[in-house]
């Protein structure tokens, strides 16, 4: 699969989980994102999804939560006041253009 498929899947997991969000917080680890885009467990995919948060977390648009001090793997959290929360309910198809932009 290609690398801009495997890109826009995750994109498109993410704005879905933001736009049926119950509450005000969402929580997500690069595991979930990539078996929410259906990419299941495949190494290369949760590396692929890491590093699309990473680069979300840089931009600041979710903030990043280590899960403990033993483990490597990183909670990211989005709250109802973030500009991308913010913009997925407001305008989805505008909110993806702008998440492929900014990870080009």
């Amino acid at each position: 699969m290609k690398f801009e498929n495997i890109e826009k899947r995750l994109i498109e997991a993410l704005v879905v989980l933001l736009l049926n969000a119950k509450g005000r917080v969402v929580s997500i680890k690069a595991t979930s994102l990539a078996k929410l885009a259906g990419l299941g467990s495949d190494h290369s995919a949760i590396l692929k999804a890491a590093r699309l948060l990473q680069k979300l977390s840089r931009h600041k648009f979710l903030t990043t939560a280590p899960d403990s001090k033993k483990n490597k793997t990183y909670r990211y959290i989005l709250k109802s006041e973030d500009e991308l929360w913010q913009l997925v309910r407001k305008d989805p198809e505008r909110a993806k253009e702008l998440l492929v932009k900014i990870l080009r």
